[in-house]
C-alpha cells in the first residue's frame, strides 16, 4: 500500500501525520489487548490464575523504561577525614584529594579507617 504524498502541501502532510499517529496508537492499543487476552486465556487453560501469570512476567518488566538501571545500594564508608567529617571515601575509585594531602605528609590510610 503506497500513497503518493508528493503533491500535498506542508500543512496537509502535518494533518495526515497527526491522523496517522492517532490510528497507529489506536491499532497499538487494540493489538496489545488481543495479546493480553490470549496470554490470560492460555494461563487459565494451563490452570493458573491471571494474577499468577502476571507475577510470572514481572522479572521481564524493567523498573522504568526499557533501559532502566537497577537501584544501586549505598557503599559503606571506609575512610573519614578527622579534620572534616564530611570528607569520606568508600575505597572505590580514585583516592580523594584530602587523603592524598595526608599521604604526602607521610600519614597512612589506616589512620583514617572508620570503625563500624
Amino acid at each position: 500500500m503506497t500513497t503518493d504524498v508528493s503533491t500535498h502541501s506542508y500543512a496537509d502532510l502535518l494533518a495526515l501525520k497527526a491522523r496517522l499517529e492517532e490510528q497507529i496508537e489506536a491499532k497499538r492499543s487494540e493489538e496489545i489487548k488481543v495479546l493480553a487476552d490470549g496470554y490470560v486465556r492460555k494461563a487459565i487453560a494451563a490452570g493458573f490464575t491471571p494474577r499468577e501469570a502476571l507475577d510470572a512476567v514481572q522479572p521481564y518488566v524493567p523498573a522504568s523504561g526499557p533501559r532502566a538501571r537497577q537501584a544501586r545500594t549505598a557503599v559503606a564508608i571506609q575512610l573519614r577525614d578527622p579534620a572534616n567529617e564530611g570528607n569520606v571515601w568508600s575505597g572505590r575509585g580514585r583516592a580523594p584529594r584530602w587523603l592524598g594531602a595526608y599521604e604526602e605528609q607521610g600519614r597512612l590510610r589506616a589512620e583514617f579507617q572508620v570503625n563500624s
